[in-house]
């Protein structure tokens, strides 16, 4: 799975070195949503915090998103205790620092002993949510800010709110956002965005 990880994000990062000037971003937030939604790879690169009651835990936290597929890669704060996510479609599987691997329920189950009892990790709409739209496919709510972008958002139990974004390419996307449900709250602070050209 590492290989599998690094190889995405060589794509995504080989990719996104290109001098070509950016060109303008889209102004209609219907059509910018949709263009965000249908992004076709990328890679980011930043820290996760998460607090459930009174576990929780922080690290460093890597995603690379090419179509369908994602590799997601948690770690501690010094780096240790690496967790790693692999999506397929609509199912995942997670390998734990040991190179134990677990599929399907086992998988949720096991994310979710982590991240506090009985919740689950937004895994499949978090693809979404991180580049700054509601997933398809599932009723929400939005509220966009003075500039045009999504400010919050709310979908499938979960409230997302969008602190802070950076300038990527043609694109805005989120560089500080929150997402919280009954009993567990996820912060992400992005360092790094990468875009194919």
């Amino acid at each position: 799975m590492t290989r599998r990880f690094a190889a995405a994000a060589v794509l995504v990062l080989a990719s996104g070195c290109t001098t070509l000037p950016p060109a303008p971003e889209i102004a209609d937030w219907s059509a910018r949503r949709a263009a965000l939604q249908a992004l076709p790879a990328w890679t980011l690169n930043g820290r996760i915090a998460v607090a459930a009651g009174e576990n929780g835990f922080s690290g460093g936290f890597d995603w690379a998103q090419v179509g369908e597929s994602a590799d997601i890669a948690l770690s501690g704060p010094m780096g240790g205790a690496r967790l790693s996510i692999h999506v397929e479609g609509g199912a995942f599987e997670v390998t734990d620092d040991r190179g134990n691997r677990y599929t399907g329920e086992e998988a949720e189950r096991f994310v979710a002993e982590r991240i506090g009892p009985g919740e689950k990790l937004p895994v499949l709409q978090m693809r979404y949510w991180l580049v700054g739209a509601p997933a398809p496919g599932a009723p929400y709510d939005e509220s966009l800010g003075g500039d045009e972008r999504l400010a919050s958002l709310t979908q499938s139990g979960w409230q997302v709110r969008f602190e802070r974004y950076a300038t990527v390419g043609a694109l805005a996307l989120p560089a500080r956002l929150e997402m919280t449900t009954q009993g567990l709250r996820l912060r992400v602070v992005v360092s790094d965005w990468r875009l194919p050209p």
